[in-house]
């Protein structure tokens, strides 16, 4: 048990990782678009300074997400390998209500 929640919590951190790399390469350059508009002063700085907060902060936002997803993908992983076969094959029910 301890071997597979090694490998599963492994995949799990290689899964967000590639994630967060595909999320950051594609939200970046956008994002450095802003920062040189603020950088050169052009006009409206003070909109592209609220769409850079904005941006950065929807990246964060989106990078949150994408671990928490992750993460209960790991688990429902764990839970799927560790079971037994006859709770497999019975549809075993939980003694505890998740919510969703």
């Amino acid at each position: 048990m301890l071997a597979t929640g090694w490998a599963i919590g492994v995949a799990s951190v290689m899964r967000t990782g590639l994630g967060w790399l595909a999320l950051w390469s594609e939200r970046v350059p956008p994002l450095m678009s802003l920062g040189t508009e603020l950088r050169e002063g052009q006009s409206g700085a003070d909109q592209a300074v609220g769409r850079f907060r904005d941006e950065l902060i929807a990246i964060a936002r989106d990078s949150s997400d994408l671990a928490a997803r992750e993460l209960r993908r790991g688990l429902e992983d764990l839970d799927a390998f560790t079971r037994d076969a006859e709770s497999r094959s019975t549809g075993g029910r939980r003694p505890y209500k998740v919510k969703p």
